[in-house]
């Protein structure tokens, strides 16, 4: 009897010692990250990204370096423009590989996964479906749009350099462009997964404050203690947001300027007397234009989802009579009314509807303008 009494004792005793155990982040959070899940975590997230985007962005930088000072000549606006183009996707290429190397600090996606699994998002069925059927529609578009990417590569430089560059040239050059677009697709994924996870969290709050809205249950215990439990989740979800914003905040930044620098000069390209539009450039940008359309869907979404409860919350004012229980309603209401939760530009400005139009209409007004003096 004694026996049993110490090997139960040591079993407990070995629980409490290593609460580890009892804190590991669950499935449904380390799925979908294109890595499994056991290695997501570790240094294979930051390897893989250094064997991608780094490189390429140190292979590609070089050789557009090298192009520069062989073909800018200064003659004209229309070379000048030109050699400021190249020089801009030099820069944003170098920037992405300077994001990954020194903009990463996986310990921001760490804090990400050890503060949403404090909101128990696995026990809720509907935000479990919800995550996994938008991993699957993640993984498709964006292989797609790999595959395509790849396939108009391939075809455009067959057709164009395959008598004037060498096979083996030919063979790196599509290795390089494989490895770069791989890089952007984890990293896009990765980004739209955790926005996922922060979409299911909000959401899942949002649907509690409804259903505390139109509960019959309306005694003050009761809505006292489910506003100060649902204003928890909601820091939760704020604080898992505000740690994936810091882990990706560089590498947003990097990528809306470079695909809105990338639109804006093509556009006014193309606007040229003797420019005529070639289907590979159209190609070329549908396909970015759709990486922008899956990234800016789930980063506005995060934001959105994150001030929808706020007219609940004003609405069950109405129903609370003890000083204890407004208050709490109002340090809610309070607080996400700030607008400040989502993912951020350079941390200036926080990725929303207002910013996207705020972007096209800047990106116009240059169009419109660098147009009238190239080809006035």
């Amino acid at each position: 009897m004694k026996r049993i009494i110490s090997v139960q004792t040591l079993k407990v005793s070995d629980k409490m010692s290593n609460p580890k155990s009892l804190n590991e982040p669950n499935q449904v959070i380390l799925d979908g990250y294109i890595l499994p899940s056991k290695y997501i975590l570790g240094p294979a997230t930051k390897i893989v990204l250094l064997l991608t985007v780094a490189y390429v962005s140190a292979y590609y930088v070089s050789y557009l370096t090298l192009s520069l000072f062989r073909t800018c000549k200064y003659t004209t606006k229309m070379v000048i423009f030109m050699c400021a183009h190249d020089a801009v996707d030099a820069f944003t290429v170098l920037c992405a590989g300077l994001v990954i190397i020194f903009g990463t600090n996986m310990e921001h996606f760490r804090k990400f996964i050890s503060t949403i699994q404090l909101l128990s998002l696995e026990t809720d069925r509907s935000a479990v479906r919800t995550i996994k059927q938008n991993r699957i529609i993640i993984h498709v578009l964006l292989l797609v749009i790999l595959i395509f990417f790849m396939g108009t590569f391939f075809v455009k430089e067959m057709s164009s350099s395959i008598d004037t560059v060498k096979s083996f040239v030919f063979i790196i050059d599509c290795i390089h462009r494989l490895l770069y677009r791989s890089g952007i697709l984890f990293t896009l994924n990765m980004i739209c997964n955790i926005c996922c996870c922060l979409k299911a969290a909000f959401n899942q709050i949002n649907t509690q404050i409804t259903t505390l809205n139109t509960t019959s249950d309306h005694s003050n215990d009761h809505l006292f203690d489910r506003i100060k439990d649902l204003r928890q989740k909601y820091s939760y979800a704020v604080r898992s947001t505000q740690s994936a914003e810091k882990l990706f905040r560089c590498y947003i930044t990097i990528f809306y300027m470079q695909y809105f620098s990338y639109v804006t000069m093509n556009s006014v390209m193309s606007f040229g007397p003797e420019t005529s539009i070639d289907p590979f450039w159209l190609l070329y940008i549908l396909l970015d234009t759709m990486h922008f359309i899956i990234l800016t869907h789930h980063l506005v979404s995060v934001s959105n989802l994150s001030r929808e409860g706020l007219e609940d919350l004003y609405e069950l004012s109405f129903k609370l009579n003890t000083a204890e229980s407004r208050h709490e309603n109002d340090i809610f209401i309070a607080r996400m009314a700030l607008s400040d939760v989502g993912f951020t530009f350079a941390n200036l400005f926080t990725i929303n509807n207002n910013f996207i139009t705020s972007l096209f209409t800047l990106s116009l007004t240059i169009i419109i303008t660098l147009a009238s003096f190239l080809y006035q």
